[in-house]
């Protein structure tokens, strides 16, 4: 909890500098900055994700890197095929001119999808976990919840 507790106080410290930011990119003395261009708010998303779903009781949970596509997360279950879960996270903060997030890429396994809405403090004010996305559905067989 602790260390949850001193990564909001970050993300609030960035939420501010990144407000300074936005300012800077308006100004013509900086033409150096660029004038338009979201920052990346997708690893805040993906810190507030991966925090939910510890405190789902998911102990095993690991970040995907740069080179894999369609998944930020993984974590086991059981049910799933190869016992694992992929997450895609997708993320927008109120800073954005356009809201429109990055391509949803289609794992080929099971896969959950949360998209995350920032508030101006870059804190979620929502964040929505589309019904029926995923592409396997737990079902009976022999008996036995298996998924297909």
């Amino acid at each position: 909890m602790e260390n949850f507790d001193k990564f909001i106080e970050v993300v609030k410290k960035y939420a501010e500098a990144y407000r300074d930011f936005e300012e800077i990119q308006k100004a013509p003395d900086f033409d150096f900055v660029p004038e338009i261009g979201d920052q990346k708010t997708g690893v805040i998303g993906e810190s507030f994700i991966f925090e939910y779903l510890k405190r789902q009781g998911h102990s095993d949970l690991e970040f995907g890197n740069h080179s894999q596509k369609g998944w930020d997360i993984k974590y086991s279950f059981g049910l799933a095929p190869n016992g694992v879960v992929l997450v895609q996270v997708k993320t927008v903060s109120a800073f954005s001119k356009t809201k429109a997030i990055s391509n949803i890429y289609l794992a080929p396994d099971y896969c959950e999808i949360y998209l995350v809405s920032l508030d101006k403090n870059l804190m979620p004010d929502n964040i929505w976990k589309p019904k029926d996305f995923n592409h396997a559905k737990i079902k009976v067989q022999n008996g036995e919840e298996v998924v297909k």
